[in-house]
């Protein structure tokens, strides 16, 4: 580079690939390639010697803050600078002077298509979860995921000492032997939201099976569970009383339990608590 002569260093970068800012020790646009001025659509005139305070534009401000990260257009062009390198140099004097003010050289690039693929993989990697974790059909938490959610609301229980209901259910479909895959689908589904549409929007409900259920109400006791499985019951019932049979178990949470003993109880209060 000490062979190269000033003009010819200067017309490289010019027409870098990389994007270059120079700004002085008061953080004003010093100078800017041409590459830059035409991916910013604007003119060198425009900026140089320009402070943050001065810069109009939010994205502009950004860059001469020296931001990792910046984003000059939203919507349909959503274009995004990646900062890759900054340099402090020193504007000497005169040929022979080693003192001058401090420039500061920032690089930037364009990392738009690497953005857009981040935010593409983050939405594939939400609709895997999701799918892991909600049953396909009925949209409910699955078998894993109801569990880890009552194991949390279950510690929760434990800590505050807030009371904590749980709901097992089955319903039995008398059509299931002559029901296509897809009406018994429609079916769970008119089920899971009939169920949705009765309970509280802080209640959890869950797929475990078939038609089997499990409803999580927080801060609920025993008997207030107990009158909203008599209304779930009623509602089920007047939609399809000669199609189904209900069974159903109820377990409020008490001190020293675990989430097996917790669920252990409900389950075995089903039989007692059968209703056809």
């Amino acid at each position: 580079m000490s062979d190269m002569n000033k003009p010819l260093c200067l017309k490289l970068l010019e027409n870098s690939p990389s994007f270059i800012i120079i700004l002085d020790q008061n953080k004003s646009i010093y100078w800017i390639n041409q590459s830059f001025c035409d991916y910013l659509g604007l003119e060198r005139e425009q900026l140089i010697g320009l402070s943050q305070e001065q810069l109009k534009e939010p994205c502009l401000k950004d860059i001469v803050t020296e931001a990792h990260r910046v984003q000059l257009f939203a919507g349909i062009l959503d274009k995004w600078l990646e900062l890759q390198d900054v340099m402090k140099i020193k504007e000497p004097v005169n040929e022979d002077s080693t003192e001058g003010q401090e420039l500061t050289v920032c690089y930037y690039n364009d990392v738009s298509a690497l953005i857009e693929a981040e935010k593409q993989l983050l939405q594939l990697e939400n609709t895997l979860s999701h799918k892991m974790s909600h049953d396909p059909v009925t949209g409910m938490l699955s078998h894993h995921s109801m569990f880890q959610t009552l194991s949390s609301e279950v510690s929760r229980s434990r800590r505050y000492n807030n009371p904590l209901s749980l709901i097992l259910m089955n319903i039995h479909y008398h059509g299931d032997s002559e029901a296509s895959q897809e009406q018994q689908e429609q079916i769970r589904l008119m089920i899971s939201q009939l169920l949705k549409d009765q309970m509280r929007w802080a209640d959890i409900v869950g797929h475990l099976d078939g038609y089997d259920f499990v409803l999580l109400l927080p801060e609920t006791v025993y008997e207030s569970a107990e009158v909203l499985v008599n209304k779930l019951k009623e509602r089920l019932q007047s939609v399809a009383a000669d199609k189904i049979d209900i069974s159903y178990g109820i377990s409020q949470w008490q001190k020293g339990d675990d989430v097996r003993l917790f669920i252990t109880r409900a389950a075995d209060n089903i039989s007692s608590e059968s209703v056809d």
